[in-house]
């Protein structure tokens, strides 16, 4: 049997141990991911590398320069749709929790690893999903404007015929002649 290939993947790592991101890219590589990766550990590198052609944000909670929380919150602010995991050695499970109301897409510790590649999974797939869901909702809304558009202008087109036929009766009594249309009074 054939193995899959490996799926590309982009990512930036905020990590301040660089031995620490060589495992997370270890752990991807064997889970079918191949890498390419940047690493950072300030929140200056960290704005300078996030852009919107990422797949994916791990995060150390905790970091001497700059934190997961902090790098949470750039990713929304700049690149909303990325997803984002926390990968961690010292964060508490409340601390994870307000992570994951706060936007992370999932949270791990360092030392267990082994379902970093069934995260990643999850989480493009729900970026996935939302990115579905909102072009769809965008969908939506342009095709409301277009309804809208044309009913404003199907009513206008209305107005105008109306106006005419309230003319043409004019016209007809100026030359005592009955009216040809019905005309509905103004409300």
């Amino acid at each position: 049997m054939k193995t899959p290939a490996p799926q590309n993947l982009n990512i930036l790592i905020a990590e301040d141990n660089p031995a620490d991101a060589e495992i997370l890219v270890r752990a991807l590589r064997r889970s079918g991911y191949e890498p390419t990766w940047t690493r950072v550990e300030t929140e200056a590198a960290f704005l300078r590398s996030l852009h919107p052609g990422l797949d994916l944000v791990l995060s150390d909670y905790d970091m001497p320069n700059f934190s997961g929380l902090q790098a949470l919150q750039l990713v929304k602010l700049h690149c909303p749709g990325i997803p984002f995991i926390i990968v961690s050695g010292t964060i508490g499970e409340e601390t994870a929790v307000a992570a994951m109301r706060s936007g992370a897409m999932d949270y791990l510790m360092k030392d267990r690893l082994a379902r970093l590649g069934e995260a990643v999974s999850q989480a493009l797939k729900k970026s996935q999903l939302r990115r579905q869901v909102q072009q769809a909702e965008q969908k939506m809304r342009d095709q409301l404007d277009e309804l809208l558009r044309w009913q404003e202008i199907m009513l206008e087109r209305e107005d105008r015929v109306q106006a005419l036929k309230v003319e043409v009766n004019q016209l007809l009594a100026q030359q005592k002649q009955p009216p040809r249309y019905d005309v509905a009074s103004a409300p």
